[in-house]
């Protein structure tokens, strides 16, 4: 057997809190290059437009927002790849992995035709939406011809999740890092090339950015695409011979993923509002004080989250093999490892939240609005740590409905109802009436996936039946009513990684 289809059929059952720490952070420390190369991409195209000006800064964010809620339909679906892909692989029926995998295809078709008559016609709804918020026309502009552009790139982001799921569910987390590797390299010179007009190129600024994303997302789903291709994956998960339309497994990924896709657009779009709505009224400085602080807490969430992927590939597996309590060790191990970090990220955010603001912007109204930002965000990171962690471990285990009703109530509840009713009631407060909200959604919200996941409602989900073979997934316990996002650029602060 080579070492490209060396995936373990069994999972030891290794008693050694060491070793399994270990174990975990050798399947995460991929994960969490390729979560680092993604914020990488994202904080090189905020710094190379912030050049621009506080203008195109305080547009950047609100706009990138918008796209990514618009592909949370389908990638929260796609999401669910990796959970069926795991716990295929720890049931020992590789096979049935390939199959996952194209349905991923059929997903971002649909979902790409929805976003096409989006952006032939931004100028025109976003338009009232900036208005609405109260946007600077400089402001909405730039964001009108990033959206447009932009969600261009939806069908290729909705692949790539996909295809991540697939190569993280088979333990091979390398080439999903490979593929982040090479796109934020063709984002970055794509960046220089089109912001500035460099090279004989036309110097189209924050519309160039978006063009270069688009095109860095599409040779990421062809390197991912490739790889899934070759004859080893092939033969062990039938990457080449399952590329039909299968409608039991479809469903599978619909009656997992539905509940995170609704979710991460619930989710994601609370901080659209946030930062088209209830931001701009405060003033140029305050939004791009936000979107600023945003970036750093992108630092934060992003390997955590690399770490939770791994997690829930663990997890998966380990359910998959009819072993839970392997997956409750595992979500304690992360929890350890998520929480020490993003504790030691939420101190420096504390004690150095000047200059990480002067590095970005040395406006001192920006500084001075930027500095309150991450003193909210140092406040609230443990919690944001928690969060993660047992999100990632509930969707391993295929539980997503419940966390997706806890998060839509509580994102909708108290960070915008929260935050609007503040901004309106304490306009002396300026932006830390909101940034309180918001520390209090994701304080609550890290409790109650924490109790959701201690409470083991998870142990009686079954994703597939008990015989062996192509059968089709079987779903119960998700949101048991007895019992009865977070994914967020911060859903938590989680961005959905990608």
């Amino acid at each position: 057997m080579t070492q490209d289809n060396a995936v373990p059929q069994t999972l030891p059952h290794i008693r050694d809190p060491q070793n399994q720490t270990l174990a975990l952070l050798r399947l995460a420390l991929p994960m969490i290059g390729m979560m680092v190369s993604r914020l990488l991409m994202t904080f090189i195209d905020f710094a190379m437009v912030s050049v621009l000006g506080t203008e195109a800064q305080a547009a950047i964010s609100p706009a990138t927002v918008f796209v990514f809620v618009v592909g949370c339909l389908g990638m929260g679906v796609a999401h669910a790849v990796q959970t069926f892909v795991s716990q295929a692989a720890g049931r020992g029926e590789p096979q049935q992995a390939g199959g996952y995998a194209w349905q991923s295809f059929y997903i971002a078709g649909v979902i790409g035709l929805l976003a096409f008559p989006l952006a032939a016609t931004t100028e025109t709804w976003f338009g009232w939406i900036a208005a609405l918020g109260e946007h600077t026309p400089q402001v909405a502009a730039m964001e009108v011809q990033y959206v447009e552009i932009g969600l261009w790139s939806v069908a290729p982001s909705i692949v790539c999740i996909g295809l991540n799921g697939f190569f993280n569910g088979v333990q091979r987390p390398r080439i999903a890092l490979i593929a982040v590797l090479a796109s934020l390299v063709v984002n970055v010179v794509g960046n220089w090339l089109l912001i500035y007009g460099n090279l004989g190129f036309p110097r189209m600024e924050i519309a160039g950015a978006a063009v270069a994303t688009v095109i860095a997302w599409c040779v990421r789903a062809g390197v991912l695409t490739g790889a899934m291709l070759l004859p080893n994956f092939d033969r062990r998960y039938h990457t080449r011979r399952s590329f039909a339309f299968d409608w039991g497994k479809m469903a599978g990924l619909l009656r997992v993923g539905a509940p995170t896709a609704i979710q991460w657009v619930i989710d994601m779009g609370s901080w659209m509002v946030f930062m088209v709505l209830i931001m701009p009224p405060l003033g140029t400085a305050a939004l791009a004080a936000t979107n600023v602080g945003l970036q750093y807490m992108h630092l934060s969430f992003m390997p955590a989250i690399g770490l939770g992927i791994a997690l829930c590939s663990k997890v998966g597996f380990a359910i998959g093999q009819g072993k839970p309590e392997n997956a409750v060790q595992q979500a304690r191990i992360a929890m350890r490892l998520t929480g020490a970090y993003m504790g030691v990220v939420g101190l420096s955010f504390l004690l150095l939240r000047r200059p990480l603001m002067w590095l970005f912007n040395a406006d001192p109204a920006v500084i001075e609005a930027g500095s309150w930002v991450l003193i909210w965000a140092a406040i609230f990171q443990v919690f944001d740590a928690m969060s993660i962690t047992y999100m990632n471990a509930l969707r391993g285990a295929g539980d997503t409905r419940w966390p997706a009703v806890a998060i839509s109530t509580s994102s909708w509840g108290i960070f915008i109802g929260g935050g609007y009713a503040m901004s309106r009631m304490l306009p002396q407060w300026g932006l830390n009436g909101p940034w309180l909200m918001c520390a209090l959604y994701i304080i609550l919200l890290g409790l109650l996936l924490r109790w959701r996941w201690q409470r083991g409602a998870w142990r009686n989900i079954r994703l597939f039946d008990d015989r062996k073979g192509d059968t089709p997934p079987v779903v119960a316990g998700c949101g048991e009513p007895a019992d009865t996002p977070r994914a967020a650029a911060p859903a938590s602060t989680t961005v959905p990684a990608e």
